[in-house]
């Protein structure tokens, strides 16, 4: 059988697993604010995925660049959107989750984009209410080198090693777990994942593309109150230690360096 094949027989398959799962609906839900120039590539990656069962919630900020025109042009499919002013990126990721009816969450923000087969084969991994899935994401530095970035827990006490555009939250996590913390304005997806790794939730980790995201998010546009928002979660929930202050260093002098070096070579 050749590579086609196999991947059709493949693809069979993991439909098969979906339908004996009578497909869960998963809310997919974007953030955007002014995201004129790629919303639109981030809306055709949710609303011509293989999965059909797909709740899309864009949340908009009140964009004032034409955002709003490129969203009205789906909204037919799009199960809901607003655009209001919010209070930063964790009040809007909240705002979604409210609407959310899915049993599955994921979050694709405006720069980013999902694989064809992306919901597909969370849903494939799906096993339970108290694991998040995580697959990898491929972080472009322009528009056509990237690298492959694979979520992981082994350094989840250092930095945030989860990569958000690839995670897939069950619906009832928000509940138990809590949703995104206000407070924090850059790594508000880090206090989420150590809150729910202190709760004793699961991870599934799986060795396959779910997403694409464009280097420079507001985490590198933002790395000194990232590190600063690092260095509080860490000593929030792991207690005050000489280590979370040489890490703080250590990791605002390396990504100062790694954006400074890919500005220059990109």
């Amino acid at each position: 059988m050749g590579s086609c094949g196999l991947r059709m027989k493949l693809n069979q398959l993991r439909f098969q697993t979906l339908m004996d799962k009578k497909l869960p609906v998963v809310s997919i839900i974007t953030i955007v604010y002014n995201g004129v120039r790629h919303i639109e590539d981030t809306i055709k990656s949710v609303i011509t995925q293989t999965y059909p069962n797909i709740e899309y919630i864009i949340i908009d900020g009140n964009s004032t660049d034409g955002t709003q025109e490129v969203i009205k042009r789906y909204e037919h499919k799009i199960a809901r959107w607003i655009s209001e002013k919010d209070r930063g990126i964790s009040d809007a990721f909240n705002k979604g989750i409210a609407m959310a009816s899915g049993a599955l969450i994921g979050m694709i923000n405006a720069d980013d984009w999902y694989e064809p087969d992306a919901i597909a084969s969370v849903v494939a991994n799906y096993t339970d209410n108290n694991t998040i899935i995580c697959g990898n994401v491929k972080l472009y530095n322009n528009d056509v080198r990237f690298n492959i970035k694979r979520s992981s827990l082994l350094k989840i006490r250092r930095e945030m090693t989860v990569w958000h555009p690839g995670m897939f939250v069950p619906s009832e996590l928000y509940k138990e777990v809590g949703s995104y913390d206000e407070r924090y304005k850059v790594l508000m997806d880090y206090d989420f994942v150590v809150r729910c790794v202190l709760h004793g939730v699961n991870f599934r980790f799986v060795n396959i593309n779910i997403s694409s995201m464009r280097a420079g998010g507001v985490s590198n546009r933002l790395i000194s109150k990232s590190m600063m928002e690092s260095l509080d979660i860490k000593n929030r929930y792991f207690g005050r230690n000489l280590m979370h202050k040489i890490d703080f260093v250590f990791f605002s002098v390396y990504y100062q360096t790694v954006i400074f070096l890919k500005r220059l070579l990109y």
